[in-house]
């Protein structure tokens, strides 16, 4: 069988992935080319420092930010996604030169549903021949995308959100292969498509920390046993932690401490819910920021806890992954072990509710000694790595073009 030509569109660059999208989108084309496919990435994204700041591919697109703040005379914030799907299948230019880089293709990999007009509109021009499509379900995006609104306070929001369902739909009803991430996601897609559903889990890439970085964070954080939570700024990751603690920090001691890494650190602080106890959430918290890889990496490793506090969105979370793989204790909410629920027994994993459960956890886990680790809970978490959790795509794609 000759190696399957696959484009992968997706809606952020992903040669220097961040955020849980790009990390996925960015190991299922590492999975593709490591079966032998032949692999072209191409992206269309919002042209803001986050991305634009980064090495960009040979076929990742910025688009002006000014005319993603509307679909179709409907304006509410966050909807960037949604408009560029639009924005570049009525742009000529922008088709022409997909077209030339991806060359004659077997299949399109189309991961979430938002530039499912530019596949439409790729299949009625031909130039890339009569492929097949497989639609990557990240979550149900309507349902994540009515708790950002909801979260925003948007009115007249509706007509949106019936959009994004109309592009879930019918990416999975005109799909050859579905990929979901959990079960849930799954179960709710099987009334939209005929095609073959398969169940790609998120994963984790393993890390690895050097004794400099590590001595560092040492010196930074002093001697007590922390907690960290790593997130983007995506708006559930910034409700679901202050959701997660209750009305306060006040469940930890003075001396305990929760570190956030990543680009969700200034959005918390900078919250309401952060101000009303200022002071008090101020000594518990120690806040990192955004950090390059070989940072984070120590905080990993040094970290005692890992703290999911997951309380809205669909699909599952990177952050899971990685936490259940570090063999740390893990205080999670049940939102957060979407997808993950068979692990929910390993050795230092607490699932309980968001609130003062949730807070209490936390704090207990800090005064416990790091769980053990048996050779059964170390195989099992083996099976978390994206080699693992992405096999059954790359199966799916061959089992299928050896019937055509």
């Amino acid at each position: 069988m000759t190696a399957q030509r696959i484009l992968v569109l997706g809606s952020y660059p992903v040669v220097n992935p961040r955020h849980g999208g790009q990390l996925r989108l960015s190991n299922i084309v590492q999975a593709y080319r490591g079966r032998g496919f032949e692999v072209r990435q191409a992206s269309f994204f919002p042209a803001n420092p986050f991305y634009t700041d980064h090495p960009l591919g040979a076929a990742d697109v910025p688009l002006p930010p000014a005319g993603l703040q509307s679909w179709k005379g409907h304006a509410a914030p966050l909807i960037e996604d949604l408009a560029s799907g639009e924005a570049v299948a009525q742009d000529e230019a922008r088709l022409a030169a997909l077209e030339r880089f991806a060359g004659p293709v077997d299949w399109i990999h189309l991961e979430q549903p938002w530039l499912l007009p530019v596949v439409q509109r790729l299949r009625e021009r031909g130039a890339v021949g009569a492929f097949r499509l497989v639609y990557g379900s990240q979550n149900i995006e309507t349902h994540l995308k009515q708790a950002i609104f909801a979260q925003y306070k948007v009115r007249d929001g509706q007509p949106l959100l019936d959009g994004i369902l109309a592009l879930e739909q019918q990416s999975a009803a005109q799909a050859d292969l579905v990929a979901t991430v959990t079960q849930q996601d799954r179960a709710h897609t099987l009334g939209w498509t005929q095609a073959p559903i398969v169940l790609a889990p998120n994963g984790v890439s393993a890390w690895t920390s050097t004794p400099t970085d590590r001595d560092h964070w040492r010196q930074v954080l002093g001697p007590e046993p922390f907690a960290l939570y790593v997130a983007s700024a995506h708006p559930p990751n910034v409700s679901g932690f202050c959701e997660s603690f209750g009305e306060c920090m006040a469940a930890l001691s003075p001396v305990q401490k929760v570190v956030l890494a990543g680009s969700v650190t200034e959005h918390i602080l900078s919250s309401a819910w952060y101000a009303h106890w200022g002071p008090l959430n101020a000594r518990r918290i120690h806040p990192a920021g955004v950090l390059s890889d070989a940072q984070l990496s120590a905080l990993r490793d040094l970290a005692h806890t890992f703290v999911l506090p997951m309380t809205s969105g669909g699909g599952s979370n990177l952050k899971t992954a990685e936490a259940l793989h570090s063999g740390r204790h893990v205080v999670a909410t049940p939102h957060a072990m979407r997808g993950f629920e068979a692990m929910a027994d390993l050795p230092g994993v607490v699932v309980t509710q968001p609130g003062i459960p949730f807070a209490q956890a936390v704090a207990t886990s800090l005064l416990q000694p790091q769980p053990g680790a048996d050779a059964a809970s170390l195989a099992r978490r083996a099976t978390l790595t994206w080699s693992h959790t992405l096999a059954a795509l790359c199966d799916a794609i061959e089992a299928h073009s050896r019937k055509s």
